[in-house]
């Protein structure tokens, strides 16, 4: 889920209550989905409201979980990248596997239309 814009700031909140067991079950999906906590329960309360109109030929049919991670991967590329250029260092043999696994996973996604 993006960060809201820079006019509009998240000052609201909403406390939940909740049983053990329910806590136990909503923390092991937020970490089987990589996400905190807070971060996890707002992509799942907000994952059914309208959203607003996406550019032509927008991938609508990913999961807002599956479209947060993939923003977390290229929020690490993008800093890896600025580190890179800004001690002037060659990127590690590694990093290219890494990259061509993660083309590969955007591929599959963009396969897997409606």
């Amino acid at each position: 889920m993006g960060r809201p814009t820079r006019t509009e700031k998240r000052d609201r909140q909403l406390n939940l209550k909740l049983t053990t067991r329910e806590h136990a079950w909503v923390q092991t999906r937020a970490k089987a989905a990589g996400q905190r906590l807070v971060d996890f329960g707002r992509a799942m309360l907000l994952a059914d409201r309208p959203l607003p109109a996406r550019p032509k030929g927008a991938a609508t049919h990913l999961d807002p979980l599956f479209l947060a991670a993939l923003s977390r991967i290229g929020n690490n590329l993008n800093q890896i990248a600025r580190r890179l250029h800004e001690f002037d260092v060659t990127a590690p043999a590694d990093l290219e596997s890494v990259l061509a696994t993660i083309r590969e996973m955007f591929g599959k996604a963009g396969k897997h239309g409606p």
